[in-house]
């Protein structure tokens, strides 16, 4: 029989060992939870998303306060890195190529996150392949570590983890969630009996379903693809990617819900087969809890600046290298973007309007675009702070222009703020010499 002291020691091993289960539940919950939210970005393609909110919703429900993590998860996670994110069309026998390609770059110091859509058309070089090639092609010819590799030349970035989700997997998400509600713009229907594809959507507010969800967010054949520069003076597009971030805000307020709480084990016991990552455990819950504060203001989106064209019978997104190069910079290094003002100093209509769209052409940030305050420039002039002054070179080469440095002259604003750069168009531009 045993004594008091031993029935009080047993006692408090089993309460230690119903403790560190209890524990273990809750970081799996956390773990999955994280791959959940990564889950719905690879799915629905481009977009933003606000990980506060997500992070909130996939709390313990026993629990008002996030679990804390113990011994070296502690350690929150420093350095950033980027992340894969990759949505699949499997097939049998095919390891499948990608339907979505989102490139997660996470900056826990800084708490900022940037999602960059890689359109699946985009050419690129694959390694190991030669000549030029579609982006989603890298996965079907070496899984998702070719894919990292061809998105870490493209960009000229590391990219050392990926999570990846099939379309099963998307389409369950939704289910579970009990359906997302959205306005389908326009009658959808499509249908391709090889790849078992079938799109059958009318117009109108509806709630959509996990098959329906799927097809709306995978429609491109309404004349814009899965992307088309529609604006080039201010840098929109449209297609697919429009859908996409529309779906996303209805999906954020779907999974905000309080209700979606309660969905979270099932959630997890359903997706665990469709979702594969290399992100190890401990780096899983450093990052969530490292960014279990982000303001949504600082998480950003971008897509790869370009513009459709065909190239030897091959349609291709065709990335502007310039202008991928600039939004790197800003997005994923961390390189304060310049400030960029256009006037119009000849008097010509739609001059700075020209040459706005060039300098975004070349994936400079255009800010405000209006006239001079006087006409009569003969020469283009780039008024250029200090501290811009390489940038103001490449600007000045660009329209064969005077370079002014910005601290010699008095007053060179000219509207309500000062820019970095301030090219004022004279009357030698003109938009054939582009």
């Amino acid at each position: 029989m045993l004594t008091p002291e031993e029935l009080e020691r047993k006692r408090q091993e089993l309460e230690r060992k119903r403790r560190l289960k209890r524990e273990r539940r809750r970081r799996q919950m956390i773990i999955y939870g994280i791959a959940i939210i990564l889950s719905i970005l690879l799915g629905i393609g481009t977009a933003y998303y606000t990980y506060n909110k997500k992070i909130g919703v996939f709390r313990s429900t026993k629990d008002t306060n996030p679990v804390e993590p113990t011994g070296s998860a502690q350690a929150v996670e420093q350095e950033p890195i980027n992340v894969l994110l990759l949505g699949i069309d499997e097939r049998p026998s095919d390891p499948g190529r990608t339907d979505t390609m989102i490139l997660a770059s996470i900056n826990p110091a800084k708490k900022q996150v940037a999602l960059i859509s890689l359109p699946r058309d985009t050419r690129v070089r694959i390694p190991g392949r030669r000549g030029y090639d579609r982006l989603n092609a890298a996965h079907a010819y070496g899984g998702p570590e070719l894919a990292m590799a061809a998105v870490s030349e493209f960009l000229g970035i590391p990219v050392d983890y990926y999570v990846r989700i099939n379309f099963d997997g998307f389409e369950k998400l939704i289910d579970i969630l009990g359906g997302v509600e959205i306005d389908v713009e326009q009658r959808m229907k499509y249908d391709d009996y090889a790849g078992n594809l079938h799109i059958d959507l009318y117009p109108g507010r509806q709630v959509l379903n996990g098959a329906d969800a799927l097809a709306y967010v995978r429609f491109r054949s309404d004349g814009l693809g899965d992307i088309a520069l529609i604006d080039p003076a201010k840098g929109e597009y449209g297609g697919r990617i429009i859908r996409q971030q529309k779906f996303i805000n209805a999906l954020i307020q779907k999974a905000a819900q309080p209700a979606t709480i309660g969905k979270l084990p099932s959630l997890i016991a359903q997706l665990q087969d469709c979702i594969t990552t290399n992100l190890p455990v401990s780096k899983m819950l450093s990052l969530a809890f490292s960014l279990r504060d982000l303001d949504s203001e600082s998480v950003v989106t971008a897509v790869i600046p370009g513009v459709g064209d065909s190239i030897n019978g091959v349609a291709y997104w065709v990335p502007n290298e310039d202008a991928t190069r600039v939004m790197v910079d800003r997005l994923i290094r961390g390189l304060e973007p310049v400030t960029i003002q256009v006037l119009n100093g000849s008097g010509a209509a739609g001059a700075a309007g020209y040459a706005a769209q060039r300098l975004r052409e070349q994936g400079f940030p255009v800010l405000d675009v209006r006239d001079a305050q006087r006409f009569g420039y003969r020469q283009t002039e780039v008024i250029v702070a200090p501290e811009r002054w390489e940038v103001g070179v490449q600007i000045a080469q660009m329209f064969d222009a005077k370079i002014v440095d910005r601290s010699s002259l008095a007053d060179p604003a000219w509207g309500n703020r000062q820019y970095d750069v301030m090219v004022i168009v004279g009357e030698n531009f003109s938009p054939s010499q582009f």
